[in-house]
């Protein structure tokens, strides 16, 4: 699956021809450029992290490189907004739980993330509850 950049990272040119085409889309369907095709909720591998607490904020090693997302830990698999990335089998699934199969709650109900280093693998990982 790809998932694409958070939207406040992006080039301002980019943003604005998302914004515009977010309004398009909602004119027609409740499709949305960060619910529907940035950032994946849930547990996973690689991919991008997730700011919806806070600002972006710069995750960078101690060498300064900026560091990769190697996994993330959610407390769901899915919300309301994001639709688009629930699975298959579970979309007609309403009952209390069903967005959390991994019974995780790191934080908060928050997301355990952690980073690495591009450069070098052995400079120590970062974690991050957002």
């Amino acid at each position: 699956m790809t998932e694409y950049q958070y939207a406040d990272l992006l080039p301002a040119a980019l943003c604005e021809r998302l914004d515009a085409q977010d309004e398009r889309w909602l004119e027609e369907t409740d499709f949305h450029y960060q619910y529907d095709l940035s950032i994946a909720p849930g547990c996973k591998a690689g991919g991008w992290a997730s700011w919806h607490l806070t600002d972006p904020a710069s995750v960078n090693c101690r060498c300064g490189a900026p560091m990769d997302l190697l996994l993330s830990f959610d407390s769901s698999e899915w919300d309301g907004g994001s639709k688009s990335w629930r699975p298959i089998e579970d979309s007609e699934a309403n009952h209390v739980g069903a967005c959390e199969p991994t019974g995780l709650t790191p934080g908060r109900w928050g997301a355990l993330r952690i980073f690495i280093c591009p450069i070098d693998p052995t400079h120590p990982h970062l974690l991050n509850i957002q």
